[in-house]
């Protein structure tokens, strides 16, 4: 496998990752309100804390970092890390800038449409590499 395969599946691999961390997060969202009810106390405030969102928005930093990167040097799209950009921007904020006493609404919301966003965008950037240098291609030469 050449250099230039190599690199067309390693972001497609790394959009895969995003994916799956940003549909997690989308679940992690959705489903706490329903989970909190079930859990003692101590557990449910760890896991709605502050702690574990700013440690989930690093990790999708960090993966969408290892896909963007690579997929934007193949396809050249840049609105493709712009969306990335915007759903990272979405879930910072929802970690970050939702006053203490606002709804817990608008923090549920700002982190679910930053996950969305950001799937959205994984999924972009993971077609068009698949578009631009198809692995499937260069297997048939070879």
């Amino acid at each position: 496998m050449s250099a230039l395969e190599r690199s067309a599946v390693a972001p497609s691999r790394w959009d895969g990752v995003g994916q799956l961390l940003s549909a997690l997060c989308v679940v992690h969202c959705l489903v706490l309100p329903a989970v909190l009810g079930l859990l003692p106390a101590a557990l449910a405030g760890w896991l709605g804390g502050e702690g574990a969102h700013r440690g989930l928005l690093v990790l999708a930093l960090l993966g969408a970092l290892a896909a963007f990167l690579p997929g934007w040097r193949l396809h050249r799209r840049a609105w493709v890390p712009v969306l990335a950009v915007g759903g990272l921007g979405l879930l910072g904020a929802g970690a970050f800038l939702v006053p203490e006493g606002a709804s817990e609404a608008w923090e549920v919301g700002l982190t679910v449409g930053g996950g969305v966003l950001l799937a959205v965008a994984h999924g972009r950037n993971r077609t068009l590499c698949r578009e631009c240098c198809p692995p499937e291609a260069g297997r048939a030469e070879a």
